[in-house]
């Protein structure tokens, strides 16, 4: 691969991350809500860090929206 073909895969990753980031924090979001701070059914609290982690990470290394 070359280096312009390595920046555009790159880009392309880095602006799927902002759907993915958005889909993943809103449903995230409504588990926790609808668990009103308790349990969230189906996951340890090690799972919950797990994905907060992840989703910080994601909100770093995205591409900025345009415009």
């Amino acid at each position: 691969m070359t280096e312009e073909t390595k920046q555009k895969f790159t880009s392309k990753v880095r602006r799927g991350l902002n759907w993915v980031h958005a889909q993943s924090r809103s449903e995230f979001d409504r588990l926790k809500n609808a668990a009103g701070g308790g349990r969230v059914p189906g996951f340890s609290a090690g799972d919950l860090s797990d994905i907060e982690a992840a989703l910080v990470w994601i909100e770093q290394n995205r591409e900025p929206k345009s415009g």
